[in-house]
């Protein structure tokens, strides 16, 4: 059955996450209709993926006028902790070094699905973004000046047209796959684990900061304040392919205990609010330019979450893509796009985050004590101290 029920507009949006919200409102406020494409339902669940918020990203945040609401609930982390399960030495690195080069110097921990829930609200208030749930991409055809997506809607076919579509619509891509965009790079060969939960770790914890990266015998253990709970990361000793183990993960259980320096505490007092395994990803599409597709975010790139550079990453794509579709020579803005963000992954995101993962993950005990003095003598030189913050901060590479 051929699609029905055409629809055109100047930009199509694919996906009604982070990314795909701030590219729509972003276009809009250069005045460019807009119209997003959700596969999904309009509820957000409330799930603790990813949390921090850069400072360059509060800056782009602000164009938005979305700063003043994320800055009201979010943490504010002024210090960025380096530690140990097992030992003593540690690196700390306050951000006060940042004052003056930065509106906002210091990082923020706010939930990625209340960021979603502000931005689906802010698009919601916005004349000139269609936002669409429900909206399946089935098939996609382009021309030299018009992309033609099929969308199933509710058991039917529909046809919407545009000038340019942004792809946003996160790691599995629809529009990438459909586009046979190569998307070459690794998956890491054991599961993530992140657990949320309510216990009060900074009562149990002497001097815990509010962003810590722990190391430890059996790898990474993030342990991040959000506003309303503890969030865990780490790497698990179960591999991508074997089944995890039922209930709670012994790794975890066996990184708390060495935390806390005495047993787990009993279920009852350690709730958790959730438990999930996951895949991390090294990956990066071969261009983030395919005729007049334009892909942005986990569409375009994926990273290890150590350090939190996905989503500020797809933000600043985001804000990057609708500044090149504002431009008066979109063909020019739009393929320096798509040099210049891809050169920033490649050169920038996926070192960094390879590197994060990398030296966290190690479990020698001689490395892990060498890498925290090493870190420590950088926190203890202001010189190297701001350096390394404005670094892991994406401070100077947003555009």
């Amino acid at each position: 059955m051929p699609p029905s029920h055409s629809v055109e507009a100047p930009v199509v949006v694919l996906g009604g996450g982070p990314v795909g919200m701030v590219t729509a409102l972003a276009l809009a406020r250069h005045d460019i209709p807009v119209v997003v494409l959700e596969q999904g339902h309009d509820e957000v669940r409330s799930e603790w993926r990813g949390s921090t918020v850069h400072p360059p990203t509060l800056e782009l945040l602000d164009e938005l006028d979305l700063a003043a609401p994320v800055l009201k609930e979010a943490v504010r982390v002024r210090r960025l902790d380096y530690r140990d399960l097992e030992l003593t030495e540690s690196a700390c690195f306050s951000y006060d070094l940042l004052e003056g080069e930065t509106r906002y110097p210091f990082r923020c921990q706010y939930e990625q699905y209340k960021l979603v829930r502000q931005l689906r609200r802010a698009v919601a208030e916005t004349p000139n973004v269609d936002l669409r749930f429900g909206h399946e991409v089935v098939g996609l055809r382009q021309d030299d000046t018009r992309v033609e997506l099929e969308v199933a809607v509710d058991g039917e076919r529909r046809s919407v047209a545009c000038r340019w579509a942004v792809a946003a619509d996160g790691a599995h891509s629809i529009a990438r796959k459909l586009l046979d965009v190569p998307f070459p790079g690794f998956t890491y060969p054991s599961l993530s684990l992140v657990v949320a939960t309510p216990f009060r770790f900074e009562e149990a914890v002497p001097d815990l900061g509010e962003v810590g990266y722990w190391s430890g015998p059996r790898g990474r253990f993030s342990l991040i304040r959000t506003p309303d709970i503890w969030r865990a990361a780490l790497s698990t000793t179960t591999g991508v392919d074997d089944e995890p183990p039922t209930g709670i993960h012994p790794d975890f259980l066996a990184a708390v205990e060495l935390l806390l320096k005495s047993p787990t505490p009993p279920e009852g007092l350690l709730p958790l609010h959730q438990h999930q395994m996951y895949r991390s990803h090294q990956r990066l599409a071969d261009s983030f330019r395919i005729g007049r597709v334009l892909l942005a975010g986990d569409a375009a790139h994926l990273s290890s979450t150590t350090g939190g550079m996905g989503l500020n990453s797809g933000i600043h794509d985001a804000m990057a893509v609708a500044a090149a579709l504002a431009e008066s020579d979109q063909d020019t803005a739009t393929t320096a796009y798509a040099q210049r963000r891809r050169s920033i992954a490649e050169r920038f995101v996926q070192p960094a985050t390879t590197e994060n993962r990398t030296s966290a993950d190690a479990v020698d005990l001689a490395g892990r004590r060498e890498r925290l003095l090493r870190l420590r003598a950088v926190a203890e030189d202001a010189e190297q101290a701001r350096a390394y913050l404005r670094r892991v901060s994406m401070l100077g590479i947003q555009h």
